[in-house]
């Protein structure tokens, strides 16, 4: 508009007046302690923090059980999506099954070879609903020998296994893109799922798939760190 001056100048050098605006998510400023502003948000953070009554820690207690949680963990999940969470979506990644050169090791009965304390805790969940998804780097016959292998341990294995599929190679929009799709067509709310991957791989994947949160197979499963071969 003629007349008016450009509320941000061009960023130049060490002009930052426009850098520090970056990332800002719009909410209102917190400028001293002493503020309207900054006593509500100490107010909204204690209630949040409120230990809750004998009954709501037995209700919850129960519920951690169930998805294979400990308390301290299911409440920062629960602080964090605002609901309990009803699936778990594991990826079948280097820390959880067997991994070769070219993608994951099939066992000789057609399935993918999971490590033994990840297939019992899967066994023993009885109220999440459990979606398994493996990457695969490589496409062709190698992405169809995954699948194949992936359909045989669903039917092997005989847990609650909503749905499964196969991740693309891709980055984290066209994973969260795809775990999105596979949750719809199985009729699972995203909101209410827990991916248990790499942190460090996934994050983006949770954030824009909007799922209830990530934890990484080491802490779920208490397994070793990943080795850094195959």
């Amino acid at each position: 508009m003629r007349g008016r001056k450009p509320k941000f100048r061009h960023v130049r050098g060490r002009d930052t007046a426009f850098q520090s605006l970056l990332g800002h998510n719009g909410g209102p400023p917190l400028p001293s302690p002493a503020s309207w502003n900054a006593f509500c948000w100490r107010k909204a953070t204690a209630k949040s923090r409120r230990a809750p009554s004998r009954e709501v820690l037995a209700i919850r207690l129960r519920r951690a059980a169930e998805l294979g949680l400990d308390y301290p963990t299911y409440a920062a999940v629960l602080a964090h999506a605002g609901a309990t969470p009803r699936t778990l979506i594991v990826v079948l990644s280097r820390a959880v099954i067997a991994y070769g050169a070219f993608g994951p090791r099939i066992a000789a009965e057609g399935s993918l070879a999971l490590r033994e304390e990840v297939a019992e805790k899967l066994a023993g969940l009885s109220r999440p609903e459990i979606v398994l998804v493996a990457p695969a780097p490589t496409g062709g016959p190698a992405r169809g020998a995954v699948a194949d292998a992936l359909a045989a341990t669903v039917r092997s294995a005989g847990w609650r296994t909503a749905a499964c599929g196969i991740l693309p190679a891709g980055g984290g929009r066209e994973t969260a893109e795809a775990l999105a799709a596979l949750l719809a067509d199985a009729g699972l709310p995203p909101g209410t799922a827990l991916l248990i991957a790499d942190p460090d791989a996934h994050q983006e994947t949770v954030t824009r798939a909007r799922l209830a949160g990530l934890l990484s197979p080491q802490r779920y499963f208490a397994l070793p760190p990943t080795p850094s071969t195959p």
